[in-house]
């Protein structure tokens, strides 16, 4: 089938005008289908060949929207870089989207090299990163407005009033302000929840998480670019597998930022593996969305509880060998071994710390270890008792129903939700 703009046009005269394009202003341009996918690129052969070229590709091609209604070039930045792209339609039917850059403004500095390698978290290779920064073309934005009106033209021959388009394209207008304030970050532009997003909004969101400034995520989230435009069942499984894929990324980063806050990393690690699960089974970019802002909110309340809790150093050991020891057995007597502490000290300072006994405190802990069993595998609730040190069946099921309210096979047959899971 044909890819048509006009019914004169075949989709090699549309590949004719992004080829010239490129060769008058060496601005890489991408073809992305119906399906999100990009069908062909022209592009340097040494970008094409850097190994960071995927990622950035991957990313930028969800920027594209069939139910994006614009009829103009739209701009968007990422990670320093500049783009636009034209939205290809014919009778309201959507055929695609061309997608022009990555350009920058203007030779990248050294300080923001730092920045950008700073936020992979060091797992980068800085020398691939610089070199694919380095093979970018340097074009301002009014040069870049300008190339946008002119592949609009040729692929509709229509002719875009300048001022027009720049009033759509906030973009256009916005002024990059360098600052130390994480916060004022955020006004630089709107941005997409984490991973369409430029990465020093990357880092703001992930310092709230690794501090577990609970009160500031609102800022983040509403700061999103997705529309309500967007929200709406998605019906290519390209696309939604696309979407996933970046929304587990953010997850794990977040988790490591969570990490990096003090919350255990077992822990840290068992609530990413359950969202991602979690993720799976979704089927709209609403509930994609609103299941990520919760798994960022859970990460962050419980940095949040950690530093209003304050426990003693011999108390967050405990509870750290608890965490990562629950299907072994845990005995008082190690405990204090642990900790350097006498048993009887260890657990009155642990009950004056933490509000309950560490026997409790290990029960509460089984109890969520079981949860997430229940929801994430098929054991059966007499092995998932035995994993878990309840060798009686009858007792883990009177436990599990006063922590829950249900039992084992009434938690496990409920309708399932995407809510967070309780500590």
């Amino acid at each position: 089938m044909e890819l048509v703009i006009k019914m004169e046009m075949p989709k090699e005269e549309l590949r004719s005008i992004c080829q010239l394009i490129y060769e008058a202003h060496q601005i890489p341009v991408y073809y992305v289908n119906t399906l999100g996918e990009v069908e062909y690129e022209i592009s340097t052969s040494d970008m094409q060949r850097n190994p960071y070229d995927v990622p950035f590709k991957q990313q930028i091609s969800v920027y594209s929207n069939e139910e994006d209604p614009n009829d103009f070039p739209i701009f968007f930045s990422n990670s320093n870089l500049n783009f636009f792209f034209i939205n290809l339609k014919i009778e309201n039917h959507f055929l695609g989207s061309i997608i022009a850059g990555p350009v920058l403004e203007s030779e990248i500095s050294d300080a923001n090299i730092t920045k950008i390698v700073d936020a992979f978290k060091g797992n980068v290779n800085k020398r691939k990163l610089i070199d694919y920064y380095h093979s970018i073309p340097i074009i301002d934005k009014q040069q870049l407005l300008a190339i946008s009106l002119l592949m609009y033209f040729l692929i509709y021959r229509k002719k875009l009033d300048k001022s027009f388009v720049i009033q759509n394209n906030h973009e256009l207008n916005r002024v990059n302000i360098e600052s130390e304030d994480l916060a004022l970050e955020l006004s630089n532009g709107r941005r997409n929840l984490i991973f369409h997003s430029n990465l020093s909004y990357e880092r703001v969101l992930l310092d709230y998480v690794k501090h577990g400034q609970k009160d500031k995520l609102k800022d983040i989230f509403d700061y999103s670019i997705i529309g309500e435009a967007e929200l709406g069942l998605l019906s290519k499984r390209n696309r939604l597998r696309s979407e996933k894929n970046l929304m587990i990324t953010g997850i794990a980063l977040v988790c490591r930022a969570a990490i990096e806050g003090g919350l255990n990393d077992e822990l840290a690690f068992t609530l990413s593996d359950f969202y991602i699960q979690q993720l799976e089974e979704l089927g709209s970019l609403k509930a994609i969305l609103k299941l990520t802002e919760e798994a960022i909110s859970d990460f962050t309340n419980r940095v949040h509880q950690l530093n209003e809790a304050k426990y003693s150093a011999s108390i967050t050991a405990c509870q750290n060998y608890i965490y990562n020891h629950l299907y072994g057995d845990i005995s008082l007597d190690h405990l204090a071994e642990i900790c350097h502490l006498s048993p009887n000290y260890l657990s009155s300072l642990f009950k004056k710390e933490v509000g309950i006994s560490i026997s409790e405190f290990i029960q509460q802990l089984r109890i969520d270890e079981a949860k997430k069993l229940l929801d994430l595998t098929n054991y059966s609730i007499a092995e998932i008792g035995t994993f878990l040190n309840f060798n009686d069946q009858s007792y883990f099921i009177k436990t599990f129903k006063k922590h829950t309210g249900f039992t084992p096979k009434q938690y496990r047959g409920r309708e399932r939700g995407t809510g967070s899971l309780s500590q």
